[in-house]
């Protein structure tokens, strides 16, 4: 930021976020992560931080899955603005999609319906590869406990247990 004071606490903020550039942090993961490097930063220093990288451009501020404000670093100003988002409603993971496709859907949105796209703002929400395989591994151990007849007895809560472990799948 030109012209502002630079203090340690903001240097530590911004060689962490170089460092994991297009990764995804919410500011309590930002805080903890910089803490166990051995920077102490607070966390409304990190947030006010955060908040005017991401007013300038350089981070990309976004509501993730649970609702929580994550923050991307993002190597250049435009870079968000060539191309669309997929956010992981399980995980919360912000991918970029540089897709031909996705630019033909662009095209045919202004062309045939008189309304363009904004790539920054443009978010298709669904479930990212690693969730999924997650899924799948999840619904077939479910499978299996159902095949070997342990798909839980009624313990009079409503909750369904396993050797007295909630089971949550």
């Amino acid at each position: 930021m030109r012209g502002e004071y630079s203090t340690r606490q903001k240097r530590e903020l911004l060689k962490f976020l170089k460092e994991h550039e297009l990764e995804n942090f919410s500011l309590d993961e930002v805080v903890l992560r910089l803490r166990e490097r051995g920077a102490s930063v607070g966390r409304s220093t990190a947030y006010r931080y955060l908040e005017a990288l991401a007013e300038q451009g350089s981070v990309r501020k976004y509501a993730g899955a649970q609702g929580i404000t994550q923050y991307q670093s993002v190597a250049e100003e435009g870079d968000c603005s060539r191309h669309f988002h997929m956010l992981c409603k399980r995980c919360g993971t912000l991918q970029h999609v540089d897709c031909a496709l996705m630019e033909s859907l662009a095209r045919h949105v202004a062309e045939h319906h008189g309304f363009r796209l904004d790539a920054r703002e443009t978010m298709l929400v669904g479930v990212c590869a690693r969730c999924a395989r997650l899924d799948e591994l999840e619904g077939q151990a479910r499978a299996e406990r159902e095949d070997r007849g342990e798909e839980g007895q009624a313990n009079g809560d409503g909750a369904d247990t396993i050797d007295g472990r909630h089971d949550c799948l």
